[in-house]
């Protein structure tokens, strides 16, 4: 038969895969994996399904989750990076998976085969940091989309965390992180266990992890310490400088000297084209301070044989300080900033060159330099608690379990920001100096408009319960046919709240007036399982899931609101076929159905800022920016109103996969695995810089645009100039990805030891998205998009040495470039050479020394421009560079 270790190891070689010892392959034990709820000898299903055990995660050298599955093959752009989220109001904090390309709202994330709370700040996607990765034993990833046994919304696909389970002993390890440019790492972690289940009937363990992160700034490297670049053919600032840009109100007229125009203030300030700009990108974070907490408490009993109870506890706590530029004084849906006339610095001798005898007040366009980096601070917490039952009754394999997760998350004001109200009141005693350095009275005047307290407080909750019953029944050929039946329910709960700062839009620099906003649905799934064993070499396995979402209701400041129930059958159809001993031959077809979030139907429309600059096309026609460099209106982040949508429809796909592997050499193991995933009345924001960007593309005059999103510019009726732009949630995609997992894995046995090379890649030939009304389908595989690229192969050779007490690795991991940003230059290939060591000659000790990223090698160039970040893409690419790490276990 065909053994399941070489089907899950040749899918993971990539990450050091070890071959299981022959007596594994002996055991007739029954197991469950990920993708199926019938318990079998031959754990090898028609469906392909990754895993990563312990081992393989040590080798790779990543100090946490998010690291290591960036690296996986089948993970590709549409996640979210840390680095990314920082200054990004709807995710801060989170990093996320994407399976597939497809996002984070696609990709199934699961702890013991349940689900996580979703990220509060975001409402949707898990917060992959907010697992422990010192607690786990194993992760199994279903590459298949649409899980009939986990959720029909798993469209991208299925990770799925597994803790240590009956672990008995203690073990502590202590690891540390050495960049060769700082960021450092410190970590803590250990786990203590008793109790033999088999002999005693009873096991308890307990798992717990620290981690320090020292920040890293773009000033600590050279590819990302400015955003100007004319080197690349950007230059990504802002006319909100120090000294201060001024323009006298009445007349339009810029104020050159008050900046030192067109000196400016080198390095920071420097000449633009009609006025000083600033490089506020020096001092944004690219990894921000961390500190993380997590434990997991899990007790089982046996009361009888074959049947066991549990109780399991798990929590996580992230504390980041996310640092960003200092605060600028433009306020989305705020009038500009004046300095009053008569005040201590006014510019006198400045203003005369250009209106003499003029004395009123002057608008400005100011950097707060004296008050430092804007700092605030999210902590995210995850609780999540099960107690359920398994094991064997009447025939039945059973397992049922009552949920009860949530995650919370607050942002703090730290030091950096300021009131609005509070700030133009400080202005206008006219002691603080926005044209050089302030004395200790403007400061103190400064210090009074400071923000401190909580600006933010969400929280996210799945309440819920769980059951499967799976046995064997009679013989349908070539064995007895397998059924599983199960289903789940669950409240999901949803509440963002704002403070009343931020609700108002009174934050300087902020991006408008965010509101406040709960929802709740009732989630329902039946589900059922058969395979039918044909021939000893034909399997059948058909599975079908209803779901139905009811009771959805939101409230917010703009009403109270419900949406009619939702509801779908899912089915899903596989075949698994091994014409001769060492050659599987499998294959899938499914449907997928996922419903829109809560907070992508409720959430109060907001404003907010584009995240690349432009220039308001009205003013520039009626005013002109080179003639009246107004910073509201010119390369700059216009506004933006972003509107949730309570008529929203679920998406639906359609998923293929068919593969192979290959194992009829000895220890030698090929796979290929094709799919195909489609995807209708696909969800999307339409965001401003979606409807901008489209504007300019088809502008057809100062003015005109042929977009058939041009009548969401929304212009003021009374300057004539552009108000905002009308962004909404959408049910405007169409979506397809096709490619191919590729896998192969020897083992080479000589007298200095066993060799065991390996290759995994994902190729993706086809990743293409259809704006409906456009009538125009964008190719994005190998291009830049917000959120990541999606690679076209991805892929990470490894060969592992082991001789008694030692032990080493390489691996090489890449991935292809893609098409910039602007759609002209190619951003190169990113390749990252690892190595490590190990010793085991003291008993109970391992220690392991290794270099991530060994030859140094920097990010390669971009000119993309809606990150914070600048000269690379933070989605891409690793910024740690060459890191030394030092890892130590001992176990007792």
């Amino acid at each position: 038969m065909f053994k399941r270790k070489s089907i899950n190891l040749a899918a993971l070689l990539a990450l050091g895969a070890a071959a299981l010892p022959a007596t594994a392959q002996q055991q007739l034990e029954r197991v469950e994996i990920t993708g199926t709820s019938i318990k079998r000898i031959d754990a090898e299903t028609a469906l392909p399904v990754s895993v990563i055990t312990r081992e393989n995660i040590d080798k790779t050298g990543a100090s946490n989750v998010q690291e290591l599955v960036d690296r996986l093959s089948y993970n590709n752009g549409g996640g979210i990076a840390l680095g990314q989220s920082i200054g990004d109001g709807s995710a801060l904090g989170q990093t996320g998976a994407s399976l597939r390309g497809l996002g984070r709202s696609r990709t199934l994330v699961l702890l013991n085969g349940r689900r996580m709370p979703i990220y509060p700040f975001s409402g949707q996607g898990v917060d992959l940091n907010s697992i422990p990765l010192a607690a786990l034993e194993r992760i199994e990833v279903l590459r298949d989309g649409a899980s009939a046994t986990y959720g029909s919304d798993a469209i991208g696909g299925v990770i799925n965390f597994i803790t240590r389970k009956d672990y008995q002993g203690g073990d502590l390890s202590v690891g540390l992180e050495l960049p060769q440019q700082v960021g450092d790492v410190f970590s803590l972690s250990g786990g203590l266990g008793f109790g033999d289940l088999e002999k005693q009937k009873f096991n308890v363990m307990g798992t717990f992890n620290y981690q320090k992160y020292d920040p890293i700034r773009a000033k600590d490297r050279s590819y990302a310490q400015t955003g100007n670049r004319p080197d690349l053919g950007i230059v990504k600032d802002s006319g909100n400088t120090f000294p201060a840009n001024a323009v006298i109100p009445s007349t339009g007229q810029y104020v050159p000297l008050a900046a030192n125009y067109p000196t400016c203030a080198p390095p920071d300030s420097f000449k633009g084209a009609s006025n000083c700009r600033y490089d506020y990108t020096h001092y944004i974070d690219l990894v921000p301070e961390q500190q993380r907490y997590g434990a997991l408490v899990k007790a089982t009993v046996q009361p009888v044989q074959d049947n066991t109870l549990f109780a399991e506890v798990a929590y996580s706590r992230n504390e980041i300080i996310l640092g960003s530029s200092q605060t600028p004084s433009t306020t989305t849906g705020k009038p500009a900033y004046l300095y009053p006339g008569g005040g201590k610095w006014y510019p006198t001798a400045a203003v005369d060159a250009v209106l003499p005898g003029y004395r009123g007040p002057l608008r400005i366009s100011w950097r707060m330099v004296d008050g430092g980096q804007r700092r605030d601070k999210v902590t995210n917490e995850v609780l999540r608690t099960v107690a359920g039952a398994e094991g064997t009754l009447g025939g039945f394999d059973y397992k049922a379990a009552f949920t009860y997760a949530e995650g919370k998350a607050r942002d703090d004001f730290v030091s950096g920001i300021y009131s609005d109200a509070r700030l133009v009141q400080a202005l206008a005693t006219g002691l603080i100096n926005p044209f050089g350095p302030n004395d200790a009275a403007g400061l103190a005047a400064l210090k009074t408009a400071e923000l401190s307290g909580n600006n933010r407080k969400s929280k996210t909750s799945n309440t819920g319960v769980d059951f499967t019953l799976s046995r064997e029944l009679f013989n349908v050929g070539a064995g007895n046919m397998g059924l599983a039946l199960g289903g789940e329910f669950r409240k999901e709960k949803y509440e963002d709240g704002f403070s009343d700062i931020a609700g108002s839009g009174d934050i300087v620099g902020g991006n408008g007036n965010a509101g406040k906003v709960t929802g709740q649905r009732d989630v329902s799934g039946l589900f059922g399982e058969a395979n039918f064993p044909i021939l000893k070499t034909l399997e059948l396995n058909a599975a079908v899931r209803f779901d139905r979402y009811s009771g959805t209701k939101g409230a917010s400041r703009d009403g109270a609101f419900s949406t009619p129930n939702l509801s779908s059958t899912s089915p899903k159809l596989s075949l698994r076929f091994t014409p001769i001993n060492g050659l599987l031959l499998r294959a899938a077809a499914g449907r997928g159905f996922r419903a829109p979030a809560l907070d992508n139907m409720f959430a109060p429309s907001a404003g907010t800022n584009s995240g690349s600059n432009y220039t308001d096309p009205y003013y520039n026609a009626l005013k002109g920016c080179t003639a009246f460099p107004n910073t509201d209106f010119c390369d700059t982040q216009l506004t933006v109103v972003n509107n949730s949508n309570r008529d929203l429809k679920p998406e639906k796909s359609k998923t293929f996969t068919a593969g192979l592997v290959f194992e009829m050499i000895k220890d030698t193991t090929i796979g290929i695995d094709y799919f195909d995933i489609k995807i209708n009345n696909g969800l999307r924001l339409l965001s401003g810089d979606d409807i901008l960007k489209d504007w300019f593309k088809h502008q057809t005059g100062p003015t005109t645009s042929t977009s058939i999103f041009a009548n969401r510019l929304v212009r003021d009726p009374t300057t004539g100039y552009l108000s905002f732009v009308n962004a909404s949630w959408e049910n405007v995609s169409q979506s397809r990805v096709a490619g191919f997992d590729l896998s192969a894995r020897t083992r080479l046995r000589t007298e200095i030891g066993t060799f065991t090379p390996g290759w995994e890649g994902t190729l993706i030939t086809k990743s293409e998205e259809t704006i409906v009304g456009t009538g125009t389908t964008q190719d994005n595989l190998g291009k830049y998009q917000v959120g990541g690229p999606v690679i076209r192969l991805k892929q990470t050779f490894t060969l592992d040495w082991d001789k008694g007490v030692w032990g080493a690795g390489i691996r090489y991991f890449r991935q292809n470039g893609y098409q910039d940003y602007d759609e002209i230059r190619h951003v190169k290939a990113y390749g990252l050479f690892d190595v490590q060591g190990q010793f085991r000659g003291i008993k109970g000790v391992t220690l392991s020394a290794g270099i991530r990223n060994l030859f140094n090698t920097k990010p390669p160039e971009t000119v993309q421009q809606d990150y914070f970040q600048v000269g690379f893409d933070p989605t891409y690419a690793d910024v740690k560079g060459r890191t030394f790490y030092l890892r130590g276990n001992y176990k007792f």
